[in-house]
């Protein structure tokens, strides 16, 4: 699958460089970048020629590339996560909701290679990026919150279910950039479509699970499961007091 650009508010917001918005800028110009060559040949060098400014500029916003690059990746987080409420809507049947997720991030990884691609970038998620972690939440529970609330599930099916449903999504998304999944011109929605049914089929299976490795190091976007349970608490905890 050949590499596009893929963010239409790129124009817009370079333009507006123009009047000192560099950073959101040299974002634009990194994503753009990054959708036609990928994010090993992205150099912020590059970033500087074409956008004329000095090699020193950029690091008055940014420390270093992998600053750049995780900054990316919460703005990933931030265009997954409203895709996923909005493929999600208004149902509160869990089984749907999880489903539903599934399926929303195989489409955002179509719609947003190159975001896709620098969310799970070695630099930005080695040990879990703590300036990602605010922005991954959401996403983790889109997973996570459904999972445990199935009728009758218990703890360790939740955990396997949760990073089995996000394997899965995963899986069927890294097949795309490649072009290896299917040759058809619909090759994302038919993606996306095996993505929510393999899901389905996990949820139907959940019994089994129980028996599948569910120890508290399993990990989910760079933290434990077990993790991301406790801030959730955490969170709810905070919520109920104010």
């Amino acid at each position: 699958m050949a590499r596009q650009e893929v963010d239409s508010t790129t124009g817009a917001r370079r333009r507006s460089y123009h009047h000192g918005n560099l950073r959101d800028a040299l974002i634009d110009l990194a994503i753009e970048l990054i959708a036609s060559g990928g994010v090993a040949s992205f150099s912020i060098a590059e970033a500087c020629r074409r956008l004329e400014v000095s090699p020193g500029a950029p690091y008055r916003h940014f420390a270093d590339r992998e600053d750049l690059l995780t900054e990316i990746a919460i703005r990933a987080c931030e265009v997954l996560t409203e895709h996923i409420a909005q493929v999600v809507g208004t149902t509160t049947d869990p089984v749907e909701r999880l489903v539903r997720a599934a399926r929303a991030y195989v489409e955002f990884a179509a719609q947003h290679p190159a975001l896709f691609e620098v969310l799970y970038t070695k630099e930005v998620f080695i040990g879990g990026n703590a300036k990602l972690i605010g922005a991954v939440r959401p996403v983790v529970e889109a997973f996570l919150v459904p999972a445990s609330e199935i009728p009758g599930i218990t703890a360790a099916q939740a955990t396997s279910l949760t990073v089995g449903s996000a394997a899965v999504a995963h899986g069927y998304a890294s097949f795309l950039p490649a072009g290896t999944f299917s040759d058809a011109p619909d090759a994302p929605a038919i993606a996306a479509d095996n993505a929510a049914c393999a899901t389905r089929a996990l949820i139907m299976g959940r019994a089994a699970l129980g028996s599948s490795p569910g120890e508290p190091g399993v990990a989910l976007a760079g933290l434990a499961v077990q993790t991301w349970i406790d801030l959730m608490d955490k969170e709810k905890e905070k919520a109920s007091a104010e």
